[in-house]
């Protein structure tokens, strides 16, 4: 199925906003509605209220939400200069970031985010994709930092046989569909590679009956998988890595898997997280 709606999550500065062109390049493609969110929330430590310093905190908080509505305005503004007059719609929010496009993503097929800024974004401000990926339902597409364009060059499928990756290909396909090229790699640390290549011949032979011509893959990586997958991915010249999201909750944080986060932290490539 095509994607007709691309949701994305929309700052007030245009130069962190690659990825909304990118979304407005891809709707063109599937003749898609682009979604905008402006959201951003206030800490609760400026949240007080009541007692003898009520009067300033009501005042604090009234400059504070001028401010918010200054930078959705700005947030605004950005998206309009991406999308053109593309079909469109425009939301704003007095909520997470996070928050609010996962619960706005009930309205989108595709979630379409810049690359985490650090391991530890701020969550008043910025999408923390950890939690988008395990709460949204959608798959999201994490843009590099300057990835207005995502071209029709290979694609890298990064295969383990789980729950995660057969939704991460299932729901990639409008975009496998529209590429070049489709290598579908499993790393295994077995000593016989045939019953991970029998794997991946099942997944490219489920691919061929959607028109998707896939190639396969298994290497035994002497170091880290996900270094592993990169470097495949530099030698393939990819320009989309399509992977499970994988990871856990940790004191009320969640953390990554290896292979994830070093998918994240790369900046090179695109990457189609599901969960």
């Amino acid at each position: 199925m095509p994607f007709k709606s691309l949701l994305c999550h929309v700052p007030p500065q245009a130069d962190l906003a690659a990825h909304v062109q990118c979304a407005a390049g891809l709707a063109d493609e599937f003749q898609a509605t682009v979604i905008g969110l402006g959201a951003a929330a206030v800490p609760p430590f400026v949240r007080r209220s009541g007692g003898a310093y009520a009067a300033v905190d009501n005042q604090w908080l009234a400059i504070l939400r001028e401010q918010h509505d200054m930078a959705m305005e700005a947030a605004r503004q950005v998206f309009d200069a991406a999308t053109g007059d593309r079909q469109k719609t425009w939301r704003t929010g007095w909520a997470e970031p996070t928050v609010a496009l996962t619960a706005a993503a009930r309205g989108g097929d595709l979630i379409v985010v810049r690359r985490p800024s650090s391991s530890h974004p701020d969550r008043y401000t910025e999408v923390d994709v950890g939690p988008l990926v395990i709460k949204a339902g959608r798959p999201a597409l994490v843009c590099p930092s300057s990835g207005s364009y995502l071209s029709d060059a290979p694609v890298l499928v990064a295969w383990k046989d789980t729950r995660e990756a057969r939704r991460a290909v299932a729901d990639a396909l409008p975009l496998l569909q529209r590429s070049c090229d489709v290598l579908i790699l499993e790393c295994s640390s077995e000593a016989d590679p045939g019953p991970a290549m029998a794997r991946i011949e099942d997944i490219a032979a489920a691919l061929a009956r959607h028109q998707v011509t896939a190639r396969t893959e298994v290497l035994s990586p002497s170091g880290k998988t996900g270094e592993a997958i990169l470097a495949r991915a530099v030698q393939l010249g990819a320009d989309l890595v399509v992977a499970g999201g994988y990871g856990h909750t940790r004191l009320g944080e969640w953390a990554f898997g290896g292979v994830t986060r070093s998918l994240l932290e790369q900046d090179r490539h695109f990457v189609l997280l599901s969960h």
